[in-house]
């Protein structure tokens, strides 16, 4: 079963929303998709998750290399609009211009001492560090888990999330397998 016949079965579509970006939005905003928390009867997002998967420094930039042939206008308006700022900025960007409903999470397709894992760091607060350090990126995020003791589970993080109290900052590390 596909996953929307299983969320429609389950009638998840009232609950939870996923919305895919298009080639020029993951370019702009730096999110790959985006998760929503949906709030009854409006459906309106009462939480979201910006997701962007962050692979190991071997395969960073794969996705995203567009073939020249492949490159429509748009697309190439996307990247030039974009091209002053790293994919995390972009997306911290665009959590922030939402407020602190809206999380940015990284997803790890590995790590560099165990590359079969997924791991994830999402927080409501990474524009906090924003002139404060030079740049956002892969390394800064990747050093959220140093020292780190305690990985949430994916439930986890969601209960954490539905919990928090409004406009608090909220930064969680989460292993996924």
């Amino acid at each position: 079963m596909t996953y929307i016949g299983q969320s429609l079965s389950l009638n998840m579509t009232d609950h939870f929303n996923c919305t895919v970006m298009t080639p020029e939005q993951r370019i702009l905003l730096g999110a790959d998709w985006v998760w929503a928390v949906l709030e009854r009867p409006t459906k309106n997002p009462r939480i979201q998750i910006a997701v962007r998967v962050l692979h190991l420094p071997d395969r960073e930039g794969i996705a995203e290399d567009y073939p020249p042939e492949g490159r429509t206008e748009s697309l190439q308006m996307a990247q030039q609009e974009s091209s002053n700022k790293t994919v995390c900025e972009r997306m911290v960007d665009f959590c922030a211009s939402i407020g602190k409903d809206c999380y940015a999470l990284f997803l790890f397709m590995g790590r560099k001492n165990d590359t079969g894992k997924i791991y994830g760091v999402l927080s409501n607060n990474f524009q906090a560090a924003v002139g404060k350090v030079d740049k956002i990126d892969r390394d800064l995020i990747e050093n959220f888990f140093k020292g780190s003791r305690y990985l949430h589970t994916p439930t986890g993080m969601l209960q954490t999330i539905t919990t928090k109290k409004d406009e608090e900052p909220l930064t969680v590390l989460i292993k996924f397998n």
